[in-house]
């Protein structure tokens, strides 16, 4: 499943998954997805639970965010797609667990870093700005989750690589065979987008993301 951690900070945005993707009815998983994804160079959208929903009307976002810098636009879009996404997996997998979160981040008309959440609950129609956001399915793992962000992370600090150690830390100590111990990571700043690939020993190496421009 996910365990997805996220903080805004004065000059942009950092989000962290783990990178392990179970197939629908199976126990078969891969180690190797990136949940959190660049859309612009402005923009980026991270997600946990189906990724069926997500990656449903995940290139006609894309392409929408390509002709935008407007985070608001984006979001409001991304709205109209995962409410229609969502119905569509629901009449196809009558029954089946659809709890889906997702999170976009970019940079206000102001210049200011914002973060929106939006859940299946409510068909992906009330956005909720963020600060400092965790969630981890299964549901089963979040105190342990937050028990950790809370006890070990100072939050006054603002140096990146402090943050990637401890989110990274937070996931790898998640004991749940659905959670991968390998974590991936984007920061989207004002001086543009770094990712990362932390390994199950905790090492990372921070790289800038090039966008295609179109």
């Amino acid at each position: 499943m996910t365990a997805l951690i996220g903080k805004k900070f004065q000059n942009g945005v950092l989000i962290m998954a783990d990178k392990r993707i179970t197939y629908r009815g199976t126990d078969v998983f891969i180690d190797h997805e990136k949940k959190i994804i660049a859309l612009n160079h402005n923009a980026i959208l991270a997600f946990a639970g189906v990724k069926n929903i997500i990656d449903e009307r995940i290139e006609e976002l894309k392409a929408f965010s390509l002709k935008t810098n407007s985070i608001e636009e984006i979001e409001a879009y991304s709205q109209k797609l995962y409410s229609a996404s969502l119905e569509l997996f629901k009449n196809a997998y009558p029954g089946h667990d659809y709890a889906t979160v997702y999170l976009l981040a970019g940079f206000a008309a102001d210049g200011m870093p914002r973060v929106t959440y939006f859940s299946s609950d409510d068909h992906f129609q009330k956005g909720k700005p963020l600060d400092f956001f965790y969630k981890a399915f299964p549901n089963t793992e979040m105190v342990y989750l937050q028990r950790f962000l809370v006890n070990e992370i100072d939050v006054s600090k603002n140096n990146i690589d402090y943050y990637i150690r401890k989110f990274s830390s937070a996931i790898r100590q998640i004991n749940n065979e659905k959670v991968s111990k390998n974590a991936y990571s984007i920061f989207l700043s004002n001086k543009g987008l770094f990712e990362s690939d932390i390994d199950e020993n905790g090492r990372f190496e921070m790289i800038q993301l090039e966008m295609e421009e179109h």
